[in-house]
């Protein structure tokens, strides 16, 4: 190739001149909410990793985009040029747009319906947190540490709340840590007690 089609095709990809190193995952636009936030929530991990400019962040991510992604960022591009809407400058201009395609408006009020049901149930204390965590990232709720203790703790099972209210705690992380122990000794308090319970019937 020659010197003119060497620069040519930089030109064509300017991030990638920049960014060699970066491989953001591809986004085709399926319907589904949950493949678009996973998509993102990836993405913005990578540029946190490589420390990426944001200047550079909506070319990088552009570039991934496959089959209806792809025509819907062109009819976008082109709605700017004939200013049908405002321009896409920064990563958080294209994930508010982005999210208003590819996330339906009843998709936030499915979760925090769920949200506000949680309760652990049948669930082990660190299948209930992860659940919690993961619906608070989804709908992006940026939460105080005491409101995230108190939503946790009032979604414990009844046993395991009585014990937990016993101590102190300063953050989740570490309360979680606490509970999984409390949970843990109940356990084996109760298969202990169902033993002697079946060694006297027998």
């Amino acid at each position: 190739m020659d010197e003119f089609g060497e620069r040519r095709q930089h030109q064509h990809h300017p991030s990638k001149k920049y960014f060699p190193y970066v491989k953001l995952p591809s986004f085709s636009g399926k319907s589904n909410p949950n493949i678009y936030l996973g998509w993102e929530s990836k993405v913005e991990q990578i540029f946190n990793v490589h420390d990426v400019q944001e200047d550079q962040k909506v070319k990088l991510a552009s570039l991934e985009f496959l089959d209806y992604a792809l025509q819907w960022w062109h009819k976008t591009i082109m709605d700017i040029r004939l200013n049908k809407r405002s321009f896409v400058v920064s990563w958080y201009d294209l994930k508010e747009c982005m999210c208003a395609r590819f996330v339906p408006p009843h998709y936030r009020k499915e979760l925090l319906l769920k949200l506000q049901r949680l309760e652990q149930g049948p669930s082990n204390v660190d299948e209930y947190f992860k659940e919690l965590a993961t619906i608070l990232t989804k709908i992006d709720m940026h939460e105080s540490e005491e409101s995230k203790i108190a939503r946790f703790v009032s979604g414990l099972r009844r046993e395991i709340q009585d014990v937990v209210e016993l101590y102190e705690y300063s953050s989740l992380e570490k309360l979680v840590h606490l509970v999984i122990k409390v949970e843990s000794q109940l356990s084996k308090k109760t298969h202990l007690k169902n033993s002697h319970n079946d060694d006297y019937y027998q």
